[in-house]
């Protein structure tokens, strides 16, 4: 049975071996980390109109950067992505393993909008061994399409 997330306009079913992780309060209410059983995460944070894509991406890439060495990065076109739909996956080595950071930024939902008018972009952060990312690909792909299809 999936669990459910509720908040900043969205509705989210996720897996129920997932846990949400408490935010500060200084974090606030924008966003919601998932962990996954395997040491992953899954983040998504609402993101203001005024900022544009390239200088988000680039930000996240000079921050993975400043903490591991030997960052690859790639620009992604995932599947079922609308035209205004960003990606990049970023390989690095953390300790023996390869890990992969898949960035997405997609448009905020109406609903999301509604409830914080600022909120023009929605960034998805999608993390873990490059394992245990293949065996969840799927599941971090309808999380991505239950966004792009909410209203």
């Amino acid at each position: 049975m999936p669990s459910t997330f509720e908040g900043f306009g969205l509705k989210l079913l996720y897996p129920d071996n997932w846990s949400l992780v408490a935010r500060a309060k200084d974090e606030g209410d924008q966003g919601v980390t998932f962990e996954l059983p395997s040491g992953g995460f899954v983040s998504l944070e609402t993101l203001p109109i005024t900022r544009e894509d390239e200088v988000i991406l680039n930000e996240l890439d000079t921050m993975i950067r400043e903490q591991y060495e030997d960052v690859e990065r790639e620009n992604v076109v995932l599947p079922g992505a609308g035209d205004d739909e960003r990606a990049m996956d970023l390989r690095f080595y953390y300790l023996d393993l390869v890990i992969l950071s898949r960035v997405v930024l997609l448009d905020a939902p109406i609903s999301t909008r509604d409830q914080m008018p600022i909120a023009g972009r929605i960034l998805a952060q999608m993390q873990a061994e490059i394992r245990d990312f293949e065996a969840n690909e799927l599941v971090f792909a309808a999380l991505l399409k239950q966004i792009r299809d909410t209203e």
